[in-house]
């Protein structure tokens, strides 16, 4: 605070009036009151101070307190679950209920959750897996999912008839793929068995394409190459764009980033689109969170391929690939099991 000094106003003496003794007993009075009063501030500032600093540095200490002890509380929570065989990126997801976490070239990451994108209203609680491993949703107790599949040439051949018996309402079908090296566009050497022998036992039928397009162009012609192979079938289910890396190879989308790979699927989609079919995307979780950019693909129904018990996707999907290693009577060795949580019509 500044200080002002304060000045009496000048007055005029009477030279000629006598002025009037003080009396000594009231100024020795006066000082010692004036001291009293001084000590007595000083005190009660001494004493505030010290009242605000012990509170301050209580409520510090009891902080410091707490956070230790909510420290040792996730460390042991930590140590439990890994000595329970629980992997670390199963922990990280519960710590950090706000993000998306995953893993890519050897780092965690962590993806914001955008509040733009609509999310599915999944209860984890209606999730339900049986004693073969086939996963279904329900609502109000009863089965709303669907059970389905998709092969390729990798399943060899397959009996329908008995696919069918075992439950399966839909096969997801490859008809062909782009050549990850080569560039080329190839059909399924299983297409035509697997699509005739679905339809044939009332197995209603999607079909999906491996893409390895690095232009809009090339991803128009992937659709056309698709839309001319189905023309013959009764194709009601989605016409999929598989998204997937290369594992310890180089592949031709390798050097694509998030907007050139997502001009890439739009391209594809709009053409399917165009044609009068479903389009659909399919990819796992680096994928469909951190490499493309999902507020230009919303549109698009999106299959999503993620094996666990539980579903970690924030955002609507259509369809859960939730084992690549699932067994359904009609198949030598295993199948990918899916379940749907709408029907194509």
């Amino acid at each position: 605070m500044n200080e002002t000094t304060f000045t009496a106003a000048p007055g005029i003496t009477n030279p000629k009036k006598k002025r009037r003794k003080p009396n000594f007993f009231v100024i020795v009075l006066s000082v010692i009151t004036i001291i009293l009063l001084i000590v007595c501030i000083f005190l009660a500032f001494a004493c505030t101070r010290l009242t605000k600093e012990t509170s301050v540095s209580a409520v510090d200490d009891e902080k410091l307190v707490f956070e230790e002890a909510g420290e040792e509380i996730i460390l042991e929570s930590f140590k439990e679950r890994l000595s329970s065989g629980e992997s670390v990126l199963s922990l990280l997801k519960d710590y950090y209920p706000d993000n998306i976490v995953y893993v890519d070239n050897g780092r965690y990451i962590f993806a914001e959750i955008l509040g733009n994108l609509k999310k599915n209203n999944f209860k984890k609680e209606n999730f339900s897996k049986d004693s073969r491993g086939e996963l279904t949703y329900s609502e109000n107790g009863t089965v709303v999912s669907h059970k389905g599949i998709d092969v390729s040439q990798f399943q060899g051949d397959i009996d329908f008839s008995r696919v069918k018996a075992s439950g399966v309402e839909y096969a997801i079908i490859r008809c062909g793929y782009r050549g990850y090296g080569s560039g080329t566009l190839q059909e399924d050497p299983e297409f035509k068995d697997n699509i005739e022998g679905a339809l044939t036992n009332d197995i209603e039928v999607g079909v999906y394409f491996f893409t390895q397009a690095v232009t809009k162009e090339e991803a128009v012609e992937e659709a056309d190459y698709v839309i001319d192979k189905i023309k013959p079938y009764n194709v009601t289910y989605p016409v999929v764009l598989d998204v997937e890396e290369i594992l310890g190879d180089t592949y031709r989308q390798q050097q694509l980033n998030k907007e050139q790979l997502t001009e890439v699927i739009a391209a594809f989609c709009e053409r399917v689109k165009e044609k009068g079919y479903t389009p659909m995307i399919y990819g796992n979780l680096k994928y469909l969170i951190g490499k493309v950019d999902l507020t230009r693909l919303e549109s698009y129904d999106k299959w999503f391929a993620y094996y666990d018990d539980e579903l970690y996707y924030p955002y609507e999907i259509s369809m859960w690939q939730y084992s690549d290693s699932g067994s359904v009577d009609g198949i030598s060795g295993n199948v990918d099991l899916n379940i749907s949580f709408k029907k194509w019509k």
